[in-house]
């Protein structure tokens, strides 16, 4: 039994030769008769005029007593009955069938249409009865509307697509179709209505013909031109409707429908559109976005593709979405990758599948290059990373990236220069995990054969906090699981030996034969944890060699011993307490302190492990017998001097001296002599005439003990002395004769006058400096006095005098000198004051002796 539907019916008309109106004559159900009444006046086409061709059929929705959604039929007929005035009486055929139904079977207005003409001579026999409508097998409305329109985009395709835009914006009236059958009529009306989502019938009206001049609800429907407010009218066969009277929405609808017809043929977009049933209301405020939506889910890329090409804006879920779609065309993907790569996502798995179209391709790696040169890595190493991911990882589907990437370090290298930082290899790569063994060969080639480029990267990879495994995972793939051969790097193939299998240290003719990749190579593995396999035996002393190179072998590199000095600024950690003491007699050939000894006394010590003394034995035995050997020996008194004048210095911020490390460094080097110990020396009297060094207690015991190895320092050392006194003193009486007394057993012990003055002028300068000069020199010239007497005491004060007015600083001795001039200038004042005291007094005494002699010479006069 074929697929039927089951409706309730009602015949609406008026009795014949009466007078009575029209009305609801039977039904089914009877008691329905009112709701009917109401449908059929809301949906009446007018009234036909003689000659119109019948029957008019109009269809709308309506709604069931229990508000269920309903399809309305009308079916609009002549009778032969006339009623009292003799005029002609009509009928209406009116069935409501489910919506529900309607929409399950997807049946065209055509196929409701035919199966209610087929139905209606069955209802006066049906009595109560719902009617059944059968409904033929081409009722679909796919099947009827595939018969009339062809898989490519026609005329045809064109006029059905305006009106259905028209048709989202209003009112829509065919015209131009008079003489036709009504069923081809609406089989037009239906081709219109299936240029729209299915789910909008339930709330689309329709009907074959209307009277002229009246209002009918209707939103689709033949009639003639209406110029009304709202309303459209487009000819049917004429030509195509003008679509830019529609909306926006309405005609992104429209081209958007004439675009997926024109990709994926007409019949998957009217099935597509025939399977979206649910309810939606064509007169809503949302009805546009609503119709578009299910328009686009038919190929997302292509309606994403429309909005952008429109100027809208368009998030980067639904562009992310959109590419990731299967129907995906590569037109559309081109519009979206630019989109994509043009806003500021970095996610580009969506992006990964379409590298192989080319377009999409030249997209991607052009925003690889802009984010590169623009100093964005991190942006550049995002994107890439992220389309990566989104690859099986095998060759075949890396290949498209590995285009991409080998044409960015190529574009990057053209726009920069062979000399300038390369951002690829330095700082895109060595963030983003090593490729597989036998993948991404277009890199892999232009990483070998380009002069340095493979040793950038593994420079680059260096720099991270633990690079020993990304090294050797970068280097098995650069050499396809062995060691690789690159132009300008000759260090990678001995460097992947030593990771992969702890051996491969270079012989001294390969060190002399490459001295800038040596120094790579040392660089490399200490970064990597394997100093220990390379600072020894012949490669060391081809490293010793390298220091002295000024001259680079290739006119484009860096010279040897400055790239060396590079490589050992940046401190070996772990390295055992021999190969620290290898490290730093580079670090002293090249001008460096000994940064190895550095990292030795920092590190931690650890329940079990030695303690710094016995790491100290190891250095110093490995550190002395280096330099009794070639080619360090010809180099030794340097290496000492540069070892020391690293470790014995002054902060010149905290005061604070040399740390245990570098104190027992000289220890150690006093006790074993040789040529040395005069250098030591040197380096220890420095030390001493440093005017801010603050001596702390393990400082002083240390020159103790370096005074009794060294007698030559004991001038240095009571002038360390100076310097502590005058660190501690004051101005008061007691503090200025400990100062004296330590500056007068510092001359004694050998130290000239230049020498003292550097701690009296910082003593001096703290306050009151005329005043403490003043005092202190008297004080000095006392204590000589007592031990030498005056006249050696006067020299010694004349011989500082002078000292000071040799001295950088004179404004020490200018307010010294004023400040004494003062003062002996007070003091002949009050000489003068007493001088003219004593004249007076003289005076006084001479009239007095006058007059008694006066009294002498005359006789005294008699008493009475």
């Amino acid at each position: 039994m074929p697929p039927g539907l089951t409706a309730d019916w009602a015949l609406w008309g008026k009795e014949p030769h009466t007078n009575s109106g029209y009305k609801v004559l039977a039904a089914c159900p009877p008691d329905r008769s009112a709701d009917f009444n109401r449908d059929i006046h809301r949906w009446s086409p007018g009234t036909p005029a003689p000659g119109d061709r019948l029957p008019w059929i109009t269809l709308g929705p309506c709604t069931a007593p229990d508000g269920t959604p309903t399809v309305g039929i009308f079916l609009l007929e002549g009778t032969d009955a006339v009623d009292r005035t003799n005029r002609p009486i009509c009928r209406i055929d009116h069935f409501a069938v489910p919506a529900a139904e309607v929409s399950g079977l997807a049946i065209s207005w055509c196929g409701l249409a035919r199966a209610a003409l087929d139905a209606v001579p069955q209802l006066a026999a049906a009595g109560a009865a719902p009617a059944r409508l059968p409904v033929a097998p081409g009722g679909r409305l796919v099947t009827q509307v595939t018969a009339h329109v062809g898989p490519r985009v026609t005329e045809a395709v064109h006029w059905l697509a305006a009106a259905a835009g028209y048709l989202l914006d209003g009112t829509v009236v065919v015209t131009g179709g008079r003489m036709y059958d009504p069923l081809v009529l609406l089989d037009v009306l239906d081709c219109v209505a299936a240029m729209l989502p299915f789910g909008m019938r339930r709330t689309l009206s329709a009907a074959t013909w209307v009277s002229s001049g009246s209002e009918v609800p209707m939103r689709l429907y033949w009639g003639v031109p209406d110029e009304a407010p709202g309303v459209v009218s487009l000819a049917w066969g004429g030509e195509l409707p003008d679509v830019g009277g529609l909306s926006a929405d309405a005609r992104a609808y429209r081209d958007l429908l004439i675009e997926a017809w024109a990709r994926h043929g007409g019949e998957a977009v009217l099935e597509h559109l025939a399977d979206a049933r649910e309810p939606m209301d064509i007169e809503g405020p949302d009805a546009h976005d609503e119709a578009l939506r299910v328009l686009g889910g038919l190929d997302p890329a292509l309606a994403v593709e429309q909005e952008v090409r429109a100027g809208r804006e368009v998030g980067n879920d639904r562009i992310d979405a959109a590419l990731l779609h299967p129907l995906a065309d590569p037109r559309s993907v081109t519009v979206l990758s630019g989109q994509k790569l043009a806003g500021h996502s970095v996610d580009m798995a969506p992006l990964a599948r379409h590298l192989k179209h080319q377009e999409v391709s030249e997209a991607f790696r052009g925003r690889l290059v802009d984010d590169l040169l623009s100093d964005e890595p991190a942006r550049a190493r995002d994107r890439f990373e992220t389309a990566r991911a989104a690859t099986s990882g095998t060759k075949e589907d890396l290949d498209p990236l590995d285009q991409v990437l080998a044409f960015v370090i190529d574009e990057v290298r053209g726009r920069t220069g062979t000399e300038a930082p390369d951002p690829v290899v330095e700082q895109l790569l060595p963030h983003v995990a090593p490729f597989p063994v036998g993948t991404m060969a277009f890199t892999q080639s232009l990483l070998l054969v380009t002069p340095g480029l493979a040793g950038r990267l593994v420079h680059a990879l260096c720099a991270g906090p633990d690079p020993a495994a990304d090294v050797l995972a970068w280097l098995r793939w650069l050499g396809d699981g062995s060691a690789p051969r690159a132009t300008g790097s000759a260090e990678l193939a001995p460097l992947y030996e030593l990771l992969d299998s702890g051996q491969g240290a270079p012989s001294r003719k390969w060190t002399t034969a490459h001295p800038e990749a040596a120094v790579r190579l040392l660089g490399a593995a200490a970064a990597c944890g394997r100093a220990e396999y390379v600072l020894q035996g012949e490669f060391f002393q081809g490293l010793i060699n390298c220091a002295f190179l000024k001259t680079p072998s290739d006119p484009l590199d860096t010279p040897p011993s400055m790239l060396l000095e590079r490589v050992l600024a940046g401190r070996p950690h772990g390295v055992r307490p021999e190969t620290a003491a290898r490290w730093d007699v580079l670090c002293a050939l090249t001008g460096l302190p000994p940064l190895a000894l550095f990292t030795l006394a920092e590190a931690p010590e650890r329940p079990g492990s030695a303690g710094l003394p016995t790491r100290l034995d190891g250095y110093i035995s490995t550190l002395c017998s280096e330099l009794d050997c070639h080619p360090v020996r010809t180099h030794a008194t340097l290496v000492v001097q540069m070892l020391l004048e690293g470790v014995l210095n002054v902060d010149p911020e905290t005061g604070e001296g040399p740390d245990r490390a570098g104190r027992e460094l000289t220890v150690r080097l006093l006790e074993r002599h040789g040529p040395h110990v005069q250098v030591v020396a040197d380096a220890v009297r420095r030390l001493t005439e440093e005017p801010r060094w603050h001596e702390t207690e393990h400082d002083e015991r240390w020159l103790r003990r370096i005074a009794g190895q060294l007698p030559q320092l004991g001038a240095a050392l009571a002038l360390r002395a100076v310097h502590r006194a005058a660190r501690a003193a004051g101005d008061g009486p007691q503090d200025l004769d400990e100062l004296a007394s330590h500056l007068y057993a510092a001359r004694r012990a050998g130290a000239d006058g230049d020498s003292l003055c550097v701690p009296l002028r910082s003593w001096a300068a703290r306050e009151r400096t005329g005043h403490r000069v003043l005092s202190v020199l008297t004080a000095y010239r006392r204590t000589w006095e007592a031990y030498t007497g005056a006249d050696r005491a006067r020299q010694e004060r004349l011989d500082l005098e002078l000292a000071l007015a040799r001295g950088r600083d004179s404004g020490v001795w200018q307010q010294y000198r004023d400040h004494a001039i003062r003062q002996l200038t007070a003091e002949r004042t009050g000489f003068e004051q007493g001088i003219r005291e004593l004249r007076h007094k003289q005076q006084m005494a001479e009239q007095e002796i006058a007059r008694l002699r006066s009294l002498g010479a005359g006789s005294f006069p008699a008493r009475s």
